[in-house]
């Protein structure tokens, strides 16, 4: 992207209206800068009447927020890729592709259940697999990063999800997917 377009707040998802029949899918976590962002959208989308449910990681800092029965909540048996090496690491690894495809399975279980409209993730590698999942559904697809450098979730669906809003312009140089640059934008211009 030329250094001197700039990059407007425009409308992310036309021809949704926020509605009580809307149903949404927020899906983020791992750590506090995945999580909190999720919930503030969360929280936001209730307060609008939007039906809402959450996809975390049972090992993320969200495992200590929901119980295990929440009906609003899935909480996913997959962690990230362990970058150190250590027996402990190599373990994990090795388990990994047997979680990423049971919370695969999980994250499409719970689409076919829900119905989403769209399905929005904040980033973690929690969030991947039900962004995932809904691509693989055809159910739209929203990428929040919030952060100045995009995480691998956000970097490897990208160029698959229908839009990404990023809180920092920078975040553009490492993206090719045309984005929304939209701080503070209002959930009313997002969805009208």
């Amino acid at each position: 992207m030329p250094a001197k377009e700039e990059l407007e707040p425009i409308l992310i998802i036309g021809g949704f209206r926020l509605t009580t029949k809307l149903r949404m899918i927020v899906t983020g976590g791992g750590t506090g800068g995945h999580f909190f962002p999720a919930q503030a959208i969360r929280t936001a989308l209730e307060d609008k009447g939007v039906e809402v449910k959450y996809i975390g990681s049972k090992f993320g800092v969200e495992a200590t927020r929901f119980p295990q029965d929440c009906s609003n909540t899935l909480l996913l048996n997959i962690r990230g890729i362990q970058r150190h090496i250590s027996m402990d690491s190599i373990i994990k690894n090795i388990i990994f592709p047997f979680r990423f495809l049971k919370s695969y399975i999980q994250s499409w279980i719970l689409l076919n259940k829900f119905k989403p409209h769209v399905v929005i993730g904040t980033g973690g590698y929690s969030s991947g697999l039900p962004l995932l999942a809904a691509i693989h559904k055809g159910i739209k697809t929203v990428i929040q990063e919030q952060n100045s450098f995009p995480g691998i979730t956000t970097r490897h669906l990208a160029s698959r999800v229908d839009k990404i809003c990023i809180a920092y312009e920078d975040v553009v140089n490492y993206l090719k997917k045309k984005i929304q640059f939209l701080p503070g934008i209002l959930f009313e211009r997002i969805f009208n």
